[in-house]
């Protein structure tokens, strides 16, 4: 038995009145997807639930099946259409996901994770999950623990729910490129495949129209200082996908396949490309296939990496414990020694205000969610320390 999956996905920037032209490009992609012929489509960023419903009432005869996956104070974002019966949903949200401090990146508010959509296709089960990691923002990248904890995290949800479906595909804005850590680990420990390492047939790398989906050139709403310095853009949105060992799956095709320009308008469908992966799924000849011992050495340093990201957002997190700890005590010794000293004027009251706000925020900081962050670092290293060394005693056994 053969079938072929035409997966899409599409990081939507649909941001209620902050993304521009939004309701023109939401219109724009439902029209794009009622013409394809797309068999599973994975979105991100669709955080009005009246545009997923917009969608899900314009699809519904392309694909008539869809679930979106609340969460957090605005939702997750994410949203899964189908050709195909979807049969069981799950949400698994992540302990780290930002800062709620910082509102202007929101990530915090989203309640951000994975989502599982169980596809029935005859009777093929297809799992796919739905994800979208936490963004850099600056080149210091303070959020770089956080999104390595999202991505084991992911991993790991992969690895453990793939069983029983015979084809699992991953799909969203990862925020991470082929190579680096996060990118890694989500791809080695559940063993997902890029296809564009693969390309058509297995015979090398995917031409694709443009590499990168991220601040790339042909983009509209891309940053031109960065495009201007990497017009390729930066590839951080993927379809990857693993297959049971009773099946093969070969790449057909994997294209960016918008165009530049939403037709008749002179801007581009989101501030990412969107990707498209078409799979050949067919009955493999090769069976009982086992990871080999040099697919698990591989990752061990992928591992040791993560672990070492982690202990380093402790120290962090320790240090800035005691910053907090110290100036907000600072600040509530300020107001209660000051008692009785202010002058009875209107700015003074307002001064005493922010100054109280500002103490309360610092005390908060520093106890509460400092705790909430350490030990959300801790259950990941120790998970990660776990997985090394199992990993390691498995391959001590295959030795003997």
């Amino acid at each position: 038995m053969e079938f072929t999956l035409n997966i899409f996905t599409l990081n939507c920037w649909g941001i209620p009145f902050v993304s521009k032209n939004r309701k023109e490009r939401i219109e724009a992609i439902a029209k794009y997807l009622l013409t394809g012929d797309h068999t599973i489509v994975c979105l991100q960023e669709v955080w009005s639930e009246q545009d997923y419903l917009y969608l899900k009432e314009n699809l519904s005869t392309a694909l008539p099946y869809s679930h979106y996956f609340y969460s957090g104070v605005l939702g997750s974002g994410l949203c899964v259409f189908s050709k195909w019966l979807i049969q069981d949903v799950f949400f698994h949200q992540w302990p780290l996901n930002g800062y709620i401090h910082k509102i202007h990146h929101g990530d915090w508010f989203g309640g951000k994770g994975v989502g599982l959509c169980r596809i029935k296709y005859m009777e093929r089960l297809i799992n796919v999950y739905c994800t979208h990691l936490h963004a850099e923002y600056n080149e210091d990248d303070i959020y770089l623990a956080h999104r390595v904890l999202q991505a084991h995290s992911t991993a790991e949800f992969v690895n453990l729910t793939s069983p029983p479906a015979d084809i699992s595909i991953l799909a969203g804005d990862l925020n991470t490129a082929p190579g680096e850590l996060s990118f890694r680990l989500i791809t080695q420990i559940p063993s997902l495949i890029d296809p564009a390492s693969v390309g058509p047939s297995g015979d090398g790398p995917t031409l694709i129209k443009a590499i990168g989906t991220c601040d790339n050139i042909n983009n509209s709403y891309s940053n031109p200082k960065i495009a201007k310095a990497c017009p390729e853009g930066k590839r951080i949105d993927h379809i990857l996908y693993h297959v049971d060992p009773a099946w093969e799956a070969e790449v057909i095709d994997m294209k960016n396949p918008l165009e530049d320009r939403v037709p008749g308008q002179d801007f581009s469908y989101s501030d990412h490309n969107a990707v498209s992966v078409q799979l050949k799924i067919k009955s493999s000849n090769v069976k009982n296939k086992i990871r080999s011992q040099s697919s698990v050495e591989s990752y061990d340093d992928t591992i040791i990496e993560a672990i070492k990201v982690c202990k380093e957002a402790m120290v962090t997190v320790a240090k800035s414990k005691k910053l907090y700890l110290f100036t907000g005590t600072l600040i509530f010794m300020f107001l209660l020694g000051s008692v009785g000293f202010w002058p009875n004027i209107i700015i003074a009251d307002i001064i005493k205000i922010i100054m109280t706000g500002v103490c309360f925020y610092y005390i908060l900081m520093g106890s509460l969610w400092n705790r909430i962050e350490m030990n959300s670092l801790k259950a990941g290293v120790t998970a990660l320390e776990n997985f090394k060394s199992s990993r390691n005693y498995d391959l001590g056994k295959s030795k003997y």
